[in-house]
């Protein structure tokens, strides 16, 4: 048997970080994996004729509940390109990031899939570094340097 083909994709991320610098992440795992949770940011696929930055916006919505504009996002902050396996398939995916400031709040997914439901442990406002320390997986590896972009970013536009 031979490996199927790798699904490509794009996606537009968000990094939902308060003032303090804690970004709300979600913890999940790979349903064939469900011993190795990993940390990551909020955001997903790019939807067929949609832009990056309306498919962060919806990402958000979906995944936070809350509703916000094209304009509350700053960035681009970060663009790159990985492949990693997800329920026995690689993945390569092309990503954007995208920035949004905002106080913390209870996050309320209003649009997980079926797959998200199953694969998800908690949304939870965390100092990404501190659980890198605790050796956790956190991803993306330089998301520290994104949450300063981030922040930088917001302050030049008050």
């Amino acid at each position: 048997m031979t490996d199927p083909e790798p699904v490509r994709r794009r996606a537009a991320r968000v990094v939902v970080v308060d003032g303090d610098g804690h970004v709300l992440m979600i913890e999940g795992f790979d349903p064939h994996h469900p011993d190795a949770p990993y940390w990551y940011t909020v955001g997903g696929g790019v939807e067929p004729g949609e832009s990056d930055r309306a498919a962060a916006v919806r990402e958000v919505w979906e995944e936070t509940g809350r509703t916000i504009a094209v304009e509350d996002l700053v960035g681009p902050v970060h663009h790159d390109e990985g492949a990693f396996s997800f329920e026995g398939r690689t993945i390569v995916q092309q990503q954007v990031f995208y920035g949004w400031v905002t106080e913390r709040f209870d996050a309320d997914p209003a649009g997980f899939a079926e797959l998200e439901l199953r694969s998800t442990i908690q949304l939870a406002w965390i100092d990404p570094a501190v659980h890198r320390a605790r050796g956790e997986a956190v991803y993306p590896v330089v998301l520290e340097e994104l949450v300063d972009a981030v922040l930088a970013a917001a302050a030049t536009r008050s």
